[in-house]
């Protein structure tokens, strides 16, 4: 493969992110939870808040406050400037080690990149995940981070890759639970005989994880979340904290297994959402919208490819001959199990969002994999038909679901902008009346979000709300 194809397909990455950055950084920072944790990063210090997040009950997040201190403190005041040009920054990181560990070596590989990228970012949990920001996207910080690890385990074996997935553990792990995945991917590597995942990188990573659960539970005691602590999906609708603990509280084992396998679906067949079986409850109330079987025929098409990849090779992996792409399907089942289990607690899509990444890196594989028997084949058979039916529909289903994700960001902006209009700078919802710095904070964030342009989805065509699936 020549230098210029490798430029075009990680230009082609940069600009399918940047697409979708575009209408991040053309958005008002969200005010749920966002302006609150902004409000505690101006009123403590670094030290103050690590201390705080160690004496928390239920979560062990110190890295998450540290990553939002820090930009908080060097933006001296151009606030929405720095969150939004990290979380731009994120999304291209995130295709461009996307494109990287895809391994493009051949055509029909570069070909499979495009329909790669829309999957990646026409991921449901991918999708809403980027949409999020508190001011920091810290879910999409451990994508990146298993991602930047798996790229380490297809690497050389060297003592500063071992170390280096250390240090994307401990960070990824303190931030939010699912960092956890980074041992995950570390002993998958290891087990399909990544070259980078060395013993030692396996055995440091699982000291890591040792210590890890050591701290949390035994020195500091601070536990898991409660059945009080969020709503969550069940069945056909939401279920308030107040309703989980009323009807779990006695056998939570039922809860937590229903959100276990959720969690699994919603990754496969991109139902149920949140932990609700929407197409199925429409479906039978005959209120059933297009985007609903888009999102689902899109997912469950990508499932099925990956599927037919794994019958096709399985002859091969039986004589042990494995390669890096069959080694990419065993990390992404050892991620779909182990993100699945840590999201036990509630439903939501973000929490399987590492499990969303390597499910479209699977998928792309699998078509890069398709193209190369269409490639191959001398005779149109019917075999050969069906194949580049199911690629094209694939493909046109996934790029209508990447461009929902951008219909969303525009929504999302027009719903910030409606709430800081709302809120207004001089609401008491922040508690913040006799706090002078606060009040200019908030101010400033305001005026930016009233002199941001976003015109609201009612001057779009009414068939994209049908046709382009909720984030």
């Amino acid at each position: 493969m020549t230098r210029v194809w490798q430029a075009a397909i990680y230009g082609c990455a940069v600009v399918m992110a940047l697409s979708v950055g575009y209408f991040v950084a053309t958005s008002p920072l969200q005010i749920n939870d966002c302006i609150d944790n902004m409000l505690e990063l101006q009123r403590q210090t670094l030290s103050e808040l690590l201390v705080n997040q160690l004496h928390q009950q239920g979560y062990l997040r110190p890295m998450l406050w540290a990553a939002l201190k820090v930009p908080f403190d060097l933006a001296n005041g151009h606030y929405f400037a720095m969150f939004k040009a990290i979380h731009v920054l994120q999304l291209v990181t995130l295709a461009v080690l996307f494109v990287r560990l895809l391994g493009v070596g051949s055509v029909t590989s570069v070909l499979a990149v495009p329909l790669g990228l829309t999957l990646l970012f026409g991921n449901h949990t991918v999708g809403q995940t980027a949409m999020e920001g508190f001011p920091i996207n810290t879910f999409l910080t451990v994508m990146i981070c298993c991602l930047a690890t798996a790229s380490l385990a297809f690497g050389k074996p060297s003592i500063w890759r071992d170390a280096a997935a250390v240090v994307l553990f401990l960070f990824a792990a303190l931030t939010v639970e699912t960092g956890l995945l980074v041992w995950v991917i570390v002993a998958a590597a290891w087990i399909g005989g990544c070259r980078g995942a060395s013993n030692r990188m396996l055995v440091a990573t699982s000291v890591a994880l040792l210590g890890y659960f050591v701290f949390r539970f035994g020195v500091l005691e601070a536990g898991m979340p409660s059945l009080l602590e969020r709503s969550s999906g069940f069945g056909f609708r939401m279920l308030e904290h107040g309703e989980v603990a009323a009807r779990f509280g006695d056998r939570p084992l039922i809860f937590y297994a229903y959100n276990v396998v959720a969690h699994t679906l919603t990754v496969l067949f991109a139902e149920p959402r949140h932990g609700v079986f929407v197409l199925t409850r429409d479906l039978l109330a005959g209120a059933l919208r297009p985007r609903e079987v888009i999102a689902v025929v899109g997912a469950t098409g990508a499932t099925l490819l990956i599927a037919g990849y794994a019958i096709a090779r399985a002859g091969h992996w039986r004589r042990r001959e494995i390669n890096d792409h069959d080694r990419l399907i065993l990390i992404f089942v050892a991620v779909l199990c182990g993100n699945a289990a840590i999201g036990h607690p509630y439903a939501k899509a973000p929490i399987v969002s590492v499990a969303g990444v390597f499910h479209a890196l699977a998928a792309t594989v699998a078509a890069s994999y398709a193209l190369a028997a269409l490639a191959r084949a001398s005779i149109v058979r019917p075999a050969v038909i069906g194949l580049t039916i199911a690629l094209t529909l694939l493909s046109g289903v996934s790029t209508i679901r990447f461009a929902a994700l951008h219909f969303r960001l525009y929504e999302r902006a027009w719903t910030n902008k409606n709430d800081w209009a709302h809120q207004g700078p001089t609401t008491t919802r922040w508690q913040v009346p006799d706090d002078p710095t606060g009040q200019a904070m908030i101010r400033r964030l305001y005026e930016q979000s009233m002199d941001l342009k976003a015109p609201g989805i009612e001057f779009l065509p009414r068939w994209m709300e049908r046709y382009f699936e909720e984030m």
